[in-house]
């Protein structure tokens, strides 16, 4: 009884060294912005903005209108002093509506977060077009 119990304690300091290897001992800070254009000017990551809101339009609301274009994405003036292990570009452009509305998009392009932290995702949020506050007042969550 003593040996398996002993075995059992090896076997936990053992894999306690791979939980620490596995946990970040620290914080890295994310990088700040990128020049002007790139990832905010990503077609990738524009073109995934436009579709998943048209799915949303599509699905959900019905409100009648979609994003016919986005214009002049750019960084959105992050502070960037987060820390974090996953690194973030904040970034904002202009959708022109099929209605005629021009309104805010404010987005985060998240890097290294796909399968096997290969890709990317992006979350975004319209400003005004938010009922539920998913991401808070005013956009707040992605700006």
């Amino acid at each position: 009884m003593l040996a398996y119990r002993s075995l059992a304690v090896a076997a936990m300091l053992a894999c306690a060294g791979f939980a620490q290897a596995a946990d970040a001992p620290g914080y890295r800070m994310a990088p700040g912005p990128a020049a002007h254009g790139g990832p905010c000017a990503d077609s990738w990551v524009l073109g995934s903005i436009q579709g998943r809101f048209a799915y949303a339009e599509r699905r959900t609301w019905r409100r009648g209108f979609v994003m016919q274009a986005l214009t002049n994405p750019r960084p959105s003036g992050h502070p960037y002093a987060e820390p974090g292990l996953i690194a973030r570009d904040y970034c904002m452009a202009d959708a022109i509506m099929t209605n005629g509305d021009i309104r805010t998009v404010y987005y985060a392009v998240e890097h290294g977060v796909g399968f096997a932290g290969i890709g990317g995702y992006v979350d975004f949020c319209v400003l005004g077009l938010d009922p539920w506050h998913v991401h808070d007042g005013a956009c707040r969550t992605v700006r």
